[in-house]
């Protein structure tokens, strides 16, 4: 029989998997109480959340959040990093940790944007562009076409200016011509 505190973890991590922009599970075993401090505020300080979670409150509550393929992940005790804005930024981290604290922090997996991402796949989402690097780069294609525009008719301008000033000056030496 579920006790209450069960029922509202469970409850709590429904709610966060739902909510989440991305997930990434990592097995974190064998760090010491230090480094756990550290990758815990590491992972705060970026804006995001990291919680240890039993196996089997994980399962049950991705299968309340619909998310079954999430539970195949969970195996042991785990640490969750849960990110609500930028999905990219987790995994980030994540990798970040896995190669400062190796072999003890070992991402196994996750979610992006309700995808599923296997163990194998952490590496390639850890290298996406943020969305601001994505934007940025979105402006600078956009902006690119209308400064080669801008150019093009400034340059027509004044191409039609040069043309309507000799008109102007033709005009003027005829005007003279038939006056002198």
């Amino acid at each position: 029989m579920p006790t209450q505190q069960k029922t509202e973890e469970v409850a709590l991590l429904k709610e966060k998997f739902e909510r989440a922009a991305s997930l990434v599970l990592a097995d974190y075993r064998g760090l010491k109480a230090s480094e756990m401090v550290a990758l815990r505020a590491k992972f705060t300080k970026a804006g995001l959340e990291f919680r240890v979670v039993k196996d089997t409150l994980a399962r049950i509550a991705a299968e309340q959040a619909g998310v079954p393929d999430l539970s195949q992940l969970f195996t042991g005790p785990i640490g969750i990093a849960i990110g609500y804005d930028n999905p990219a930024l987790a995994f980030k981290l994540s990798e970040e940790c896995r190669r400062t604290y190796a072999p003890n922090y070992t991402p196994k997996g996750g979610l992006f944007e309700k995808t599923l991402v296997v163990e194998a796949e952490v590496k390639r989402y850890a290298t996406l562009p943020s969305r601001e690097e994505l934007l940025a780069k979105l402006a600078m294609l956009l902006e690119s076409p209308m400064r080669s525009l801008a150019v093009v008719l400034q340059a027509k301008v004044r191409e039609l200016a040069n043309v309507l000033n000799e008109v102007r000056k033709q005009r003027e030496a005829k005007k003279e011509e038939s006056n002198g």
